[in-house]
């Protein structure tokens, strides 16, 4: 089954194809309840054009000391079996939106083997 890539960037690393979106989505709202001011955060998904490899980065905010990284496809290399870690924070991440070069740096980190 194919990729939708409607409102996705695309970007090569290694010869392979991926694709991404940064998008905005609300946390911390509870069950129940009333909250005045639901906390944004955005991320950043990336899909492989096979769907093999699909992650999830969170844009880390000012004064995160790690970022967070959710992965639902099955071939990661770095943490087999891992569905999310903490990954260091670069100096590349502080921009409000990546670039597609941040995004094949993130890529090639994930597909390390440690």
């Amino acid at each position: 089954m194919a990729v939708r890539k409607k409102g996705l960037r695309k970007v090569k690393v290694r010869g392979k194809l991926y694709y991404w979106k940064v998008r905005e989505t609300t946390v911390g709202v509870p069950d129940q309840g009333f909250v005045t001011h639901p906390e944004k955060r955005r991320v950043l998904d990336i899909i492989s054009s096979n769907k093999q490899f699909i992650v999830h980065y969170g844009i880390p905010q000012p004064g995160d000391t790690f970022a967070e990284l959710n992965i639902e496809g099955p071939l990661f290399p770095r943490a087999p079996g891992e569905k999310q870690i903490e990954i260091p924070r670069w100096k590349h991440d502080s921009k409000r939106y990546p670039t597609a070069d941040f995004v094949r740096r993130l890529i090639d980190y994930c597909m390390e083997e440690v």
